[in-house]
């Protein structure tokens, strides 16, 4: 009987080491589990963070953006205001180019002596677009005609 005495006084100090082992894990994995949440925690902290601050990193982005959106809206109305008056400005210079090209004509033809086209010419010649200088070239061309 000794040796069952033994036997079983061996075995019951192996069950509770096994028992001691057992309860020494379950406190570690319960300390590791709880740092575990704590840094996932963290970690989703963090993303909330890095989400918050992207989010106004693109709101400030998107305010620039609408920043230059206007500033770039109102440069181009300018531009588009002093490109019809300059147009006009261009069309206004053709008509008078035209114009003088047409007096020219006639006093070429007067100096040519070609009385009857120059007279042609110059009835041909709206006075109502002249300037006042070529008004005044157109007068002294008729008188020159008469």
């Amino acid at each position: 009987m000794k040796k069952n005495t033994e036997h079983q006084t061996s075995l019951s100090t192996y069950t509770a080491l096994i028992f001691l082992v057992a309860l020494v894990m379950i406190v570690v994995s319960f300390f590791a589990q709880t740092h575990l949440e704590q840094a996932m925690v963290s970690e989703h902290e963090q993303e909330k963070v890095n989400l918050s601050n992207k989010a106004a990193q693109v709101s400030e982005e998107n305010l620039q953006l609408v920043e230059l959106n206007k500033t770039l809206r109102m440069r181009n109305t300018e531009l588009e205001t002093t490109n019809e008056a300059m147009t006009a400005e261009k069309n206004a210079l053709a008509k008078e180019i035209t114009s003088y090209e047409a007096l020219i004509a006639v006093y070429d033809a007067l100096y040519e002596g070609k009385f009857d086209i120059a007279k042609e010419m110059l009835l041909g010649i709206y006075t109502e677009d002249l300037s006042p200088t070529q008004k005044d070239l157109y007068d002294s061309l008729a008188k020159k005609l008469q």
